[in-house]
């Protein structure tokens, strides 16, 4: 007992940092000063004592007739009538929940140590203030309807108990349940009722600042529910502390002490993405915490870590001890989510080779990759997608394909004036042909899984953000490189970087997402591929792409992308002159005319053509009409003076007694 009187001599000092909300140990202090004969003689486990038997509440008495929504959270709260040195590490206690599904499927998800908070706002600013005493939580999803059996295990240095078994009912719900790769088509998404799922949305990586972690994504969240966005890339990275406007459940000494205010107000983001049809990429480290914050980083050895150097990360056997210890903890608190997307182990990772350029090596980087993905699948009862991303202008096949992956992602920007790999003046002028080749890359880097770009945008020769952003009040820029990204094959939307000018410009920035996505509503994704323009030629790993074109222009200033699904076609027709560098240039368009072609279709059959406004919100079918499909399957279409852009859907036109009426709302 000597040791465990030790760790509690400076109590005070603990409990002082409990009440600034940086919880290291799992025990009510207080009452280790009030009870002391209570803990010894059987609240605190002795040495040859089993773990005590845990006393647990649920959430069942919140829904209708104690019955659990299909995809909604079961939630199991334990008290554990012991004291823990280190709460946060598996090896001195572990809780785990095993559920066994109405077909007999047993899943187990890991328990996390929590502590509730209160949040108060005065002024517009927010703070929180611990409520009761620390305790554990097991959260899980059920994924089928019917009776569910579950009991909690409790393990420590003493044994194993488990509780006893319980039952709680599942009924149906709409919920459409986890995103998967669709089997009918991996270049995209699907959930798991295989309705699809295309992503609009963009990057809300922190908040503003530690007085407005809710009100930052309030703000972020409700605009994009009601803008048809829903998508958002949120950070989550071990940032060593020294930037607390980014969140991190790290806190302090490596693996020993997590941030529970943090993580609790991250609850409440992750119910509020859950209430507003908002799904999160969450980017779970930072390669910028290796780079050039290394000196800050609690993995360096100088500050009591494991790594000697930056790369020693992907080898060092206690770096990954720490580095799974957090992702379960991560898995354990919010992998019942449905609306996680994937797990995005690093933002830009590839970066980290030209700041430890002597001891990079690239083959440890990537099986590290496959290793901690492997690992995830072990902790993650829902089996979330797992994924990195990379951010040197390149992309990374042999990354992207790991079979561990589940998408390839990839970053890039127009930066002016810079150097010769990062796109600049004049290429980067034109956003939606600089959005296409990117995603031509990434799109071609795999076969088998969904591909996008996770962050675009505008900077300056710093790699700040471009003073263009704010000249370009009605985002241009913005505008053409969604309607690229998506008409490029992409699985998303292009994930634009500076979430904070969409709120300076508000509806002129947003209304962009509503305009596509209403255009893509009912979009069947299962056999979409992308279509090739005429004077356009793909290099892919295995040689060009020899595919005939798929449509063309009389006038090279109608730049066309298109997207096929058998006899239906969805593209998008650009005047080349309307970018965001003439825009903030005060360069007004040339009006461009011209005839197009679109092939691949039946010949001599009737055709229904859409035209649609890719600028307003509602009512955007501009004008439809019928035309008939030459000998060549080729149909046409006169584009006549074209400021800005538009888009057009192409359909087989059905018998008149197999027609619906289209009722537009």
């Amino acid at each position: 007992m000597d040791n465990l009187y030790q760790d509690y001599t400076n109590y005070w000092g603990v409990w002082r940092a409990t009440c600034r909300m940086k919880i290291r140990y799992a025990v009510t202090l207080l009452l280790w000063v009030m009870f002391v004969p209570a803990f010894i003689t059987g609240a605190v486990a002795g040495p040859n004592d089993e773990p005590a038997a845990p006393a647990i509440t649920t959430n069942l008495a919140t829904y209708p007739s104690n019955q659990v929504p299909r995809y909604a959270r079961f939630e199991a709260t334990l008290l554990l009538n012991a004291a823990y040195s280190n709460p946060f590490d598996p090896q001195v206690v572990s809780i785990e929940g095993h559920f066994i599904s109405p077909g007999g499927q047993e899943l187990v998800q890991p328990g996390f140590f929590y502590q509730d908070y209160q949040l108060s706002r005065l002024n517009g600013a927010e703070s929180y203030h611990p409520v009761g005493e620390p305790t554990w939580k097991v959260r899980f999803t059920p994924r089928e309807p019917g009776v569910y059996r579950y009991f909690i295990r409790v393990r420590d240095q003493n044994g194993v108990v488990d509780t006893g078994v319980e039952t709680f009912e599942v009924i149906s719900s709409a919920n459409p349940g986890f995103i998967r790769i669709s089997p009918r088509n991996k270049r995209y998404f699907e959930f798991e009722n295989r309705r699809p799922f295309l992503g609009f949305g963009l990057n809300v990586a922190w908040w503003y600042s530690e007085g407005s972690r809710l009100a930052t994504y309030e703000y972020f969240f409700n605009r994009m529910q009601e803008h048809g966005a829903n998508l958002a890339r949120v950070w989550m990275t071990n940032s060593g502390r020294n930037q607390d406007w980014i969140l991190s459940i790290q806190d302090q000494t490596l693996g020993n002490d997590y941030n529970l205010e943090e993580a609790w107000a991250f609850d409440r983001i992750l119910e509020l993405a859950e209430q507003k049809g908002v799904y999160l990429l969450l980017t779970l480290d930072d390669v910028n915490q290796f780079t050039y914050n290394w000196s800050n980083n609690l993995y360096n050895s100088s500050l009591g870590g494991p790594c000697a150097y930056r790369s020693e990360l992907f080898t060092d056997l206690e770096a990954r001890q720490y580095q799974q210890r957090v992702l379960r903890y991560i898995i354990a608190r919010w992998g019942y989510s449905p609306n996680i997307l994937s797990w995005e182990l690093f933002n830009e990772i590839d970066e980290l080779q030209w700041s430890d350029t002597e001891h990079w090596d690239r083959g440890a980087m990537i099986d590290w990759h496959a290793q901690m993905a492997r690992y995830i699948q072990t902790v993650d009862a829902h089996r979330h997608l797992v994924n990195t991303s990379t951010g040197s202008f390149k992309t990374h096949p042999d990354l992207y394909g790991l079979p561990e992956m589940g998408l390839a992602e990839m970053h890039f920007y127009y930066v002016a004036n810079c150097c010769d790999y990062a796109p600049s003046d004049p290429a980067g002028r034109d956003m939606a042909d600089l959005t296409r080749y990117y995603a031509h890359l990434v799109y071609n880097s795999v076969t088998d899984k969904p591909s996008l770009i996770g962050e675009w945008g505008l900077l300056d020769e710093y790699w700040n953000p471009s003073p263009f952003l704010q000249a370009d009040d009605q985002g241009v820029h913005l505008h053409n490189g969604l309607w690229s990204s998506l008409m490029s094959g992409m699985a998303a939307t292009g994930l634009h970087w500076s979430w904070q000018y969409h709120q300076l410009h508000d509806t002129a920035w947003w209304r962009h997402y509503r305009a596509l996505r209403n255009f893509f509503e009912g979009v069947y994704l299962p056999d979409l591929t992308v279509m090739k323009p005429l004077n356009v030629t793909f290099s892919f790993p295995n040689g060009a792409d020899n595919r005939p074109p798929a449509f063309a222009s009389t006038n090279n200033a109608l730049r066309l992308m298109g997207l096929r699904s058998g006899d239906r076609v969805y593209a998008w027709v650009q005047n080349t002159g309307n970018t965001w560098w003439n825009y903030t240039h005060g360069i007004p368009p040339i009006p461009q005319s011209g005839l197009i072609t679109v092939y691949g279709f039946r010949a001599g059959k009737r055709y229904s053509v859409e035209w649609w406004d890719t600028y307003a919100t509602a009512s955007q079918i501009l004008a439809r009409q019928e035309v008939t499909a030459l000998g060549d399957g080729s149909i046409q279409l006169t584009v006549n003076q074209l400021e800005t852009d538009r888009a057009f859907k192409v359909s087989l036109l059905l018998p008149e007694r197999n027609r619906v009426p289209l009722i537009l709302k």
